[in-house]
């Protein structure tokens, strides 16, 4: 019997190919193997699937679980491949969630690892590339790691900023503390069983879906075990023109609604 990993990690793609080939390399390199990779993928095409069975012998050599979960291109289904990777994949005691176009530093697993707790609640950032920056940024780049110092001073702020929003923030109750990026948090599992999952009402790109989460969490009583890890473990996102959300004005107006903190269209439906 395999043994559950300790952590699951779950990365959201869509006709991202080019960036999912270095990111994907990025976690063969971990300090920690006590993981299972998911590529939660929202309907790409072909190529996806075949760079994902060529690569999976990687992963199975450095005892890294790994798996490819797919449904049919509908638009914008994130929430559900979301919810469908955590059915079909390992139970584990934490799930960290990021995007296939965002690389991981080397120890990005054992850093999420190491402060969780239960009912803990992790949220981290991101080193923003400069479209010349990640056109250097290879394959083998990413197999020796030079792409961990590819770091600028406007990344820097952000992060510093986000930072101290967050843990300020969480301690006085701000609404909409702490900051979080979709693509780097981490749940812990019994907080993941009490949300129910991801909000499968969300239905557009960049507005909701994460900070959905965030807000239900942050309204269980007790609160999770908050851990702000912008500036300690950040992932470093690969440059690209910014995606149009073609229903932001529908899924703003779900979430100025009042949602109930286990969400009813999530992991268990009806």
């Amino acid at each position: 019997m395999t043994a559950m990993p300790d952590a699951h990690v779950i990365l959201a793609t869509y006709n991202q190919e080019q960036f999912l080939r270095r990111t994907v390399r990025g976690y063969l390199r971990q300090t920690r193997p006590d993981f299972h990779l998911t590529v939660a993928d929202d309907g790409s095409g072909d190529g996806t699937a075949a760079f994902l069975q060529e690569i999976a012998p990687a992963f199975a050599e450095r005892g890294v679980g790994f798996s490819h979960v797919r449904h049919e291109d509908d638009g914008f289904r994130k929430c559900r491949i979301l919810n469908e990777a955590l059915r079909r994949g390992p139970d584990a005691g934490l799930f960290i969630f990021s995007d296939g176009d965002c690389i991981p530093p080397a120890g990005f697993v054992e850093r999420h690892l190491a402060v969780h707790e239960p009912m803990s609640f992790h949220v981290g950032g991101a080193w923003r590339l400069t479209q010349e920056q990640s056109a250097g940024v290879d394959e083998a780049a990413v197999d020796a790691g030079t792409f961990e110092s590819l770091r600028t001073e406007k990344s820097a702020r952000d992060i510093r900023k986000k930072r101290r929003q967050s843990i300020w923030g969480t301690r006085v109750g701000r609404r909409n503390r702490p900051k979080i990026l979709g693509l780097n948090f981490a749940l812990d599992r019994g907080l993941l069983e009490a949300l129910n999952g991801f909000d499968e009402r969300f239905a557009s790109w960049g507005l909701g879906e994460d900070s959905d989460v965030r807000d239900r969490a942050m309204r269980l009583r007790p609160k999770p075990r908050v851990k702000v890890l912008y500036g300690t473990n950040d992932v470093f996102h690969l440059w690209h023109p910014e995606n149009a959300g073609s229903k932001r004005a529908e899924s703003r107006r779900y979430y100025d609604t009042p949602r109930p903190i286990r969400c009813e269209l999530g992991l268990e439906q009806g």
